[in-house]
């Protein structure tokens, strides 16, 4: 389980990180209108929409560690790519596959959680989990923040990259088990 919350406090500094300086980039830095910022942001959100279901069921299909160690590792690279992406359809790809792992591998990361905590406990444990990552995500846009004020508003993107990739690391080297408890039966 502190591999799992290793992991989701890893990914929610990046993504707490890129929720607060992504505005900023492209209101300032890009100069485009607030139709623009909302556009891109839809985009991250639809995206995101359209890949819970299906990461959900190739996680529950395949292995938590199979989808989320893959998916880290191209989640860093799209962050890293965000900082040198070109404003216009670039940007456009870049940000839509970034919404493609932006909300739903929190949904596969709790389900991590979820398998390894006995079933008596497993709101409680997930409960656990939220705490350990409210608290210790905290410095994640402060750490962002420090960089973007001495080395411009793309070095949030490459810190969220950086501590995306080492969270895929951490996920490569800890061995995650299958559910423990039995899968419920849903509708039969």
């Amino acid at each position: 389980t502190l591999a799992i919350i290793g992991v989701n406090v890893l990914t929610a500094m990046a993504r707490l990180s890129v929720m607060t300086f992504l505005p900023i980039y492209i209101q300032d830095d890009l100069a485009y209108s607030t139709l623009g910022l909302g556009f891109y942001w839809g985009l991250l959100h639809v995206m995101g929409a359209v890949s819970q279901p299906a990461m959900g069921y190739l996680s529950d299909k395949f292995g938590r560690k199979a989808v989320l160690l893959p998916s880290l590792l191209v989640f860093g690279l799209l962050y890293l790519s965000l900082a040198v992406a070109a404003p216009g359809v670039q940007l456009v790809l870049v940000i839509g596959a970034l919404g493609l792992f932006f909300y739903a591998l929190v949904n596969v990361a709790h389900a991590a959680v979820m398998d390894v905590a006995s079933s008596k406990v497993q709101a409680s444990t997930l409960g656990i989990v939220g705490i350990f990552s409210q608290f210790l995500t905290l410095p994640g846009p402060l750490i962002a923040g420090f960089l973007v004020t001495n080395y411009g508003t793309p070095s949030s993107f490459i810190f969220a990259g950086v501590v995306t990739l080492a969270a895929a690391l951490l996920i490569a080297v800890v061995p995650i088990p299958r559910s423990l408890g039995t899968t419920p039966k849903i509708l039969g």
